[in-house]
C-alpha cells in the first residue's frame, strides 16, 4: 500500500536532542517514518507529497509520558472514590484506558509508559492501539508492581476492604496483583523467580518491582521499610534482563532508592520522594554517574500554593526536601525524564476537590506534561532541557530512542507544531495546532472517540 508524502515546509524545528532550534526547516514524512530533515531552502518536495505550511510553527517531538496510570491509580491512594469507580467500570476497563490514551493524545502526547494497572485491560488496550482496533498514546505496560498488593490492600486503600464485599475487593485485587503481589515477600527466592518468570511470559514490556513498600497511605508518611532482601531482587533483575525488558524501581526512602541505584534500575520511580528526606551528596553522585534515569513527579509553585491554602496534604509534596531533591538533579546533570502517575480520574471525584485542587492539577491526565515541564523550568531547567526531558530522555530511559522521542531520519513520525515559541515561555507547550502520530494527523476534536468516565454522570 502507498501513502503520500507529507512535507512541514519552513517550520522552526526543536527535535528533542537538546540543540537549537532549526529555522526554516522542511520535514518530510513518507509512511510511518521520518525520512528527510533540512534547510528548507535546498530541500526537494515530492510534487505529489501534502504541503503543510509551517512558517510562524515551532515543531516539537511528540510528548512521552514516563510514568502515567490510565486506570486511574491516584484515586486508589486518596481514598474516596476508589469502589464506586472500579465497581462501575468493572467489566470496561479496556475502554477506560483507551479513554485516558485519546485524551493525552489529544495535547500531544504520543507515547505513555504505564507503570501500574491491571494487566489484562492494559495489554489488551496496548494491544489493540497497536492494531489499530482503537486510538490512542502508544502504550508501553509494566501492568503490576512486583511485591506491591491491589487496590484495596494496605499499599492503597486499604479501608475500602471493611466498606465493599470480600468477593468484590479479592476479585479486583487479585486482578492487579497478578500473581506477584506482596504475597510475594513471604516466598523463598527460588519461588519468586519461578513467578516472576511467569508473569514476564505474559507479555509486559517491563518490570517494575517495589523495592520499598506503598503503605504511607495507610500508616502515614513517616515510615517506608525495604519490601525484599538484595539477593531476591538480584533475581528479579536477573530475569528481567533474560527476556531484555527494562527495569523500573519503586522506591519511597534514601536507602531504598540508593538500593535501586545499585540494582542497575533503568528507571528510579518518583526518584524525588524520599519521604521528605533530603538526598546526601554521596547518593547523588551515585544517580550522576549511574545508568539509571530519575523520574520525577513535581508540583509547580502556583498549584502547590492553591493546595496550601486548600489544606490539601498533597501539598508536602512540592516543597520542602521533595521540591529540593528535584532542583539538587537538576544541578548535578542526572538524566531525568517526564512522569506524573496521572490518570483518568472521575467527575465525581473532580468534584469534589476544591477549585484550587482541581485546576491545572498534576494527576489529571491530559493536562499533566504541561504541568511537568512548567513545574521542571521553576525548579532550573532550560526549557531546552525540559522538551527533551518530556521526549527523548523517556525514550532513553526505556531502551526506545530508537523509535521514538526525536525528530530524526528512520525514527516513527511523532510530532506537535506549535503556534507559539515555547523557549519564550515552556507554557507555550500548550499552544498546539496539530498532532501526528506515525505520520498520521490526529482528529483532536474526534478524541476521546466514546466518551465514557469523562461525561459520567451526563447532566
Amino acid at each position: 500500500m502507498t501513502t503520500t508524502p507529507t512535507a512541514i515546509t519552513n517550520v522552526q524545528l526543536i527535535d528533542g536532542r537538546g540543540g537549537a532550534p532549526r529555522p526554516a526547516m522542511t520535514v518530510l514524512v513518507e509512511g510511518d517514518r521520518f525520512t528527510t530533515i533540512g534547510p528548507s531552502a535546498n530541500t526537494e518536495v515530492p510534487v505529489d507529497a501534502t504541503v503543510v505550511d509551517g512558517s510562524n510553527r515551532w515543531m516539537v517531538p511528540g510528548y512521552v509520558n514516563g510514568n502515567v496510570h490510565l486506570l486511574d491509580a491516584w484515586m486508589f491512594m486518596v481514598g474516596p472514590g476508589t469502589i464506586e469507580y472500579l465497581a462501575r467500570w468493572e467489566g470496561r476497563y479496556v475502554e477506560v484506558i483507551e479513554e485516558a490514551a485519546q485524551l493525552v493524545l489529544r495535547n500531544g502526547v504520543t507515547t505513555v509508559f504505564d507503570t501500574y494497572n491491571a494487566i489484562e485491560p492494559v495489554l489488551s488496550a496496548r494491544d489493540r492501539i497497536n492494531a489499530g482496533t482503537s486510538q490512542g498514546a502508544r502504550i508501553f505496560a509494566a501492568g503490576a508492581i512486583v511485591g506491591m498488593g491491589g487496590p484495596f490492600s494496605a499499599d492503597f486503600h486499604f479501608g475500602g476492604r471493611k466498606a465493599a464485599s470480600q468477593t468484590f475487593v479479592n476479585r479486583i485485587d487479585e486482578m492487579f496483583e497478578a500473581g506477584v503481589g506482596h504475597q510475594l515477600s513471604l516466598l523463598p527466592r527460588n519461588e519468586v523467580r519461578a513467578r516472576v518468570r511467569d508473569y514476564l511470559a505474559r507479555g509486559v514490556d517491563m518490570l517494575k518491582i517495589a523495592v520499598s513498600d506503598h503503605i504511607f497511605m495507610t500508616v502515614g508518611l513517616d515510615r517506608s521499610y525495604q519490601t525484599f532482601t538484595r539477593p531476591v531482587l538480584d533475581v528479579m533483575i536477573e530475569e528481567a534482563r533474560a527476556v531484555g525488558v527494562p527495569v523500573l524501581s519503586h522506591s519511597l526512602s534514601v536507602e531504598s532508592l540508593e538500593t535501586s541505584v545499585d540494582l542497575g534500575a533503568d528507571v528510579l520511580i518518583h526518584a524525588n520522594y524520599t519521604m521528605g528526606q533530603p538526598y546526601p551528596h554521596s547518593l547523588v553522585d551515585k544517580i550522576v554517574a549511574s545508568d539509571s534515569y530519575a523520574e520525577l513527579q513535581t508540583i509547580h509553585d502556583a498549584h502547590r500554593k492553591g493546595l496550601e491554602e486548600a489544606g490539601s496534604w498533597a501539598a508536602l509534596m512540592g516543597g520542602g526536601a521533595f521540591a529540593d531533591n528535584e532542583r539538587t538533579l537538576v544541578s548535578a546533570g542526572a538524566k531525568i525524564l517526564m512522569g506524573t502517575d496521572a490518570g483518568c480520574p472521575s467527575n465525581d471525584h473532580l468534584n469534589d476537590l476544591s477549585p484550587l485542587e482541581r485546576e491545572d492539577r498534576p494527576w489529571t491526565i491530559g493536562g499533566d506534561h504541561f504541568h511537568w515541564t512548567q513545574s521542571m523550568v521553576e525548579r532550573g531547567m532550560t526549557p531546552l532541557e525540559a522538551i527533551t526531558s518530556a521526549t527523548l530522555q523517556v525514550a532513553r530511559g526505556y531502551g526506545k530512542d530508537d523509535l521514538i522521542g526525536s525528530v530524526e531520519t528512520g525514527k516513527l513520525a511523532d510530532f506537535v507544531l506549535l503556534d507559539k515559541n515555547p523557549l519564550d515561555d515552556i507554557r507555550n507547550l500548550r499552544a498546539i495546532t496539530d498532532v501526528y502520530q506515525a505520520g498520521r494527523a490526529i482528529d483532536r476534536a474526534a478524541l476521546p472517540t466514546t466518551p465514557l468516565v469523562t461525561t459520567h454522570p451526563t447532566a
